[in-house]
């Protein structure tokens, strides 16, 4: 990780907790999740398993449903959840 990677991943975690405030529940978690993907952006593949940039394209299919769906949102983090846990078990 590099220093505009650091610059980039402190705003956004210090700002969003700023919004989380005022924010939509569901936001909190949605927010978490775009944290997961940029601190994934900033790996090279070979710095961590393939299982987790999998893991990140299911994300994204469900990530913004949060405002439309809330339904399906959740369930996609409950499917994430169940993913990584069977792998972390699994490995």
């Amino acid at each position: 990780m590099n220093r505009d990677d650091q610059d980039r991943i402190f705003t956004y975690l210090i700002t969003s907790a700023k919004g989380c405030v005022e924010e939509p529940p569901l936001y909190g978690p949605l927010r978490l999740l775009e944290a997961y993907s940029m601190l994934l952006g900033m790996l090279k593949r070979e710095e961590t398993d393939e299982f987790y940039f999998e893991l990140d394209k299911k994300i994204e299919d469900f990530k913004n449903k949060c405002m439309g769906d809330e339904k399906q949102f959740v369930e996609g983090l409950d499917q994430a959840l169940e993913s990584l846990t069977n792998y972390i078990i699994n490995k």
